[in-house]
């Protein structure tokens, strides 16, 4: 495993400390090159037995058709500084970053690509970042204001059972509308409890067979994933994912020691029966209720090191609730 942290002077900055991260990490740099006023950047590694793509883009105050949405107005698309990404099941150096071969399609718009951003970034003085490799996982923490943090993982699960795929990516915002000050993704877990799914607008994409394309976690009340509820209950916009996060909160932190318990981000996919079956989990990361610690402490379990954050800010209090994620700095 890996880890590696800094400051950062911008968008282009921090996507090229990434790369030099990934490299070091033995991923494949693919491309990167200037793209309007930031970056593209195609990396690929074997991952769980898979050859596994992501694609990342840096931004700075761009919109449109430029970045990832090609049919939303800059109204709808919003205004990007910061980092997009989203996955792929190949490299093509003659297509746009964001259309590699087998990306996610936005599932209202034929042929027009989904990813996920972090945004508004500084484009001069990005306070930290945080890179963490875990197993097949990547996760990257950015503070992107003093004491703010937003979040990008991905990589393949550690998959329960056997099945093709199981490459996933995530964030915290949507690109289909990054201008909301929200997130959409499972390091949100109460919003979805609270909002239901129909407020979801796609920011977790897995890769599984059965399906013809990416799985993600939007539209009817039955979407193709859900996390983290119980697994093999019937599907519930509500009640099912309300379950294991409101379990974990009511314990954290818990009367024998005062640590919080950690749970690990179970992901399902539906069945042809409307019942959910456990996919997976990402490694290396853990949702918790992060009331009694301060963004990026450090905390042991055994031979462990956690570092925890706030899933937005530890001043913010919408339905966040101080919901925190902890990521595996050491073992």
């Amino acid at each position: 495993m890996g880890f590696y942290s800094g400051t950062s002077t911008g968008p282009n900055d921090l996507i090229d400390k990434l790369r030099i991260a990934l490299l070091a990490e033995s991923w494949t740099v693919d491309d990167f090159s200037a793209v309007g006023a930031g970056y593209r950047l195609h990396v690929h590694k074997t991952l769980g037995g898979e050859v596994c793509y992501f694609n990342f883009r840096s931004a700075i105050a761009e919109t449109g058709t430029t970045l990832i949405t090609e049919d939303n107005a800059a109204g709808d698309n919003g205004t990007v500084t910061g980092l997009i990404m989203n996955g792929s099941t190949g490299y093509d150096g003659g297509e746009l970053w964001h259309k590699q071969p087998g990306y996610p399609q936005n599932i209202d718009r034929t042929n027009k690509s989904f990813g996920v951003v972090m945004t508004p970034m500084s484009i001069s003085a990005i306070p930290a970042y945080y890179f963490y490799f875990v197993g097949d996982s990547v996760h990257i923490v950015v503070e992107i204001t003093a004491g703010k943090f937003q979040f990008m993982s991905f990589g393949m699960l550690a998959k329960q059972g056997t099945y093709t795929g199981g490459q996933y990516f995530t964030g915290s915002m949507s690109s289909y509308q990054p201008s909301l000050d929200y997130t959409y993704s499972w390091y949100a877990p109460l919003y979805f409890s609270a909002l239901g799914t129909s407020n979801v607008q796609g920011a977790v994409y897995i890769d599984a067979d059965s399906v013809a394309d990416w799985r993600v976690a939007q539209g009817a009340s039955l979407p193709e994933i859900m996390f983290p509820c119980v697994s093999g209950q019937q599907a519930n916009p509500t009640y099912s994912q309300r379950g294991l996060c409101s379990y974990f909160w009511s314990f954290a932190p818990n009367a024998y020691n005062a640590m919080a318990a950690m749970c690990p981000i179970y992901v399902l996919g539906k069945r042809s029966d409307d019942n959910y079956s456990l996919l997976g989990w990402p490694e290396g990361v853990r949702f918790l209720n992060c009331t009694n610690y301060d963004p990026a402490e450090e905390i042991s379990y055994g031979d462990e090191t956690w570092m925890v954050f706030h899933a937005d800010s530890q001043e913010d209090d919408p339905l966040n609730m101080y919901c925190g994620f902890a990521f595996l700095k050491d073992e």
